[in-house]
């Protein structure tokens, strides 16, 4: 199984976005950019690959995942606007996380 997966769809609304904001490399990394209430957050940055990174190619898209990540997460599916109705791209662990809010006072 591939660590990152996306349908045709989402695969050309993201390469509509990464021509549109001029990004120029096909190299694309998942990061883990924190946790919160509402459960992990990602982001995608430019780098290249480590010694620790599982690689999946789509098309002419790369994407690194560091394996830990995977470990934690399963892998992830890319969805874009249409698909996930919340007007933007989102990434969708394959292992569900708990998001019970016992870590932190409430929401303000």
């Amino acid at each position: 199984m591939s660590a990152v997966s996306m349908s045709p769809l989402a695969y050309e609304e993201f390469s509509k976005f990464l021509k549109g904001n001029n990004v120029t490399t096909n190299v694309i990394r998942i990061n883990l950019a924190g946790m919160g209430c509402g459960g992990p957050a990602f982001n995608f940055t430019l780098d290249a690959q480590r010694p620790n990174d599982e690689i999946t190619k789509i098309n002419d898209l790369t994407f690194l995942v560091d394996n830990d990540l995977i470990a934690q997460f399963g892998g992830f599916i890319l969805t874009c606007d249409e698909e996930n109705g919340m007007g933007g791209f989102s990434l969708q662990t394959l292992i569900q996380t708990d998001n019970d809010c016992s870590t932190c006072s409430g929401c303000h």
